[in-house]
């Protein structure tokens, strides 16, 4: 009989150990699956540039490779999905539409996406005959990447400087012409813009070196590709800005240059569309793209707020009970809570976690100088809750 007992005994002890083992390989192969899944996704939808044509090893010196190293793997995952030659122009010569790049870049489910087509439209064949499309095109790209199920936030970037004539692709075009327009696709749909033009020096007569640029006058080196991966990585970390309203009105941060939108249409001139402050008179959902230099043409796209001209507001943000405008700031921050008759301490935090600043919210509402903060992100913690702010 205790033999009996014994044999049963290990036999359970076996079969529990069996299960263990199964457990532990399912964990295993689930695990992995469950951290990609977490990870945030871009798409880097472009030309040869994107692609890294003429660079010794795509896989590690293109833009999107090195944007990839900048990021880190561990939360984020960054698609090269650039190819050669082609044009945002649906008609031109070789349209980035036609090309599995594209499938695969919409099918990767990306949370961001960095467009950078344009450079092959200044071609003289593309741009004379096609050119006038080249807004409309752009515009439909946007919307379609809008439209995923994973609801990207979309960029797109002015076209580096560049020239050669032999290809046919003129500076002047790329300057006066290109860009222009994908400037204005940026203020018209309402999406983040990255002056890469601006970056390598495209306003200066002496923006071509070998530093940034290969001997064809087009293509980035690795250095050159560096500099797109990090002015790319640094415009998706920053934190939006939010806007204000009060007393019938609408208000953006301290900016250089505003556009409005409602519903995501953009708002006229005419209807203060281009001012700080804009008088609301409907009920929407509101956003502005401001130009954060007077240097450059990059813009960054507020948070969403939805405004009720009947009851009030509602931020589609998570609301925290606390509104800090403008951010991001230069010297002065404003901090509203719902509660007037709060005096509560807050606490202001660089990234490593150490306190920069500290004081006390009186009476619902407070100023913040924060002029003496190097430019950054930083966290503000009050009564158990936290927001991001940025220091211009």
């Amino acid at each position: 009989m205790t033999v009996l007992i014994d044999n049963y005994s290990k036999m359970k002890q076996l079969k529990y150990k069996r299960w263990v083992v199964i457990i532990v390989v399912i964990a295993c192969l689930i695990f992995p699956l469950y951290v990609s899944a977490q990870k945030k996704k871009v798409s880097c939808v472009g030309n040869s540039i994107t692609y890294g044509y003429g660079l010794s090893n795509v896989s590690t010196q293109s833009y999107p490779a090195q944007m990839q190293a900048l990021l880190g793997s561990n939360s984020w995952s960054v698609g090269n999905f650039g190819v050669s030659a082609r044009t945002m122009l649906k008609k031109g010569d070789m349209p980035y539409w036609s090309e599995q790049s594209f499938t695969n870049s919409k099918t990767f489910l990306p949370d961001f996406v960095m467009i950078e087509l344009g450079t092959n439209d200044a071609k003289s064949w593309n741009w004379n005959n096609r050119g006038h499309e080249f807004v409309s095109n752009y515009k439909e790209m946007i919307q379609i990447f809008k439209n995923l199920s994973s609801k990207p936030e979309v960029w797109i970037g002015l076209v580096p400087p560049g020239n050669n004539v032999s290809w046919n692709i003129l500076g002047a075009v790329l300057k006066d012409s290109v860009n222009k327009r994908i400037k204005q696709v940026a203020l018209e749909s309402g999406v983040g813009l990255i002056d890469i033009f601006d970056a390598f020096g495209g306003n200066t007569a002496n923006w071509f070196n070998l530093t940034n640029f290969q001997s064809d006058g087009i293509h980035p080196t690795a250095t050159g590709a560096a500099i797109i991966a990090q002015k790319v990585k640094e415009m998706i970390l920053m934190p939006k800005p939010d806007i204000v309203y009060a007393d019938k009105k609408i208000i953006a941060p301290d900016a250089f240059d505003y556009q409005w939108y409602i519903d995501n249409v953009a708002v006229t001139s005419a209807n203060g569309g281009k001012q700080k402050e804009m008088n609301v008179t409907k009920s929407g959902t509101y956003k502005v793209s401001i130009r954060l230099n007077s240097n450059n043409e990059t813009r960054i796209i507020s948070n969403e707020l939805i405004v009720n001209i009947l009851s009030g507001i509602n931020s589609k943000s998570a609301d925290i009970g606390l509104k800090v405008y403008p951010n991001p700031a230069i010297d002065v921050m404003n901090i509203l809570t719902e509660n007037q008759y709060t005096n509560d301490s807050y606490s202001i935090s660089d990234l490593s976690g150490k306190t920069v600043l500290s004081g006390r919210i009186m009476n619902g509402s407070d100023k913040i100088n924060i002029s003496n903060l190097s430019t950054g992100i930083y966290t503000l913690a009050y009564d158990n809750k936290c927001t991001r702010l940025f220091k211009k």
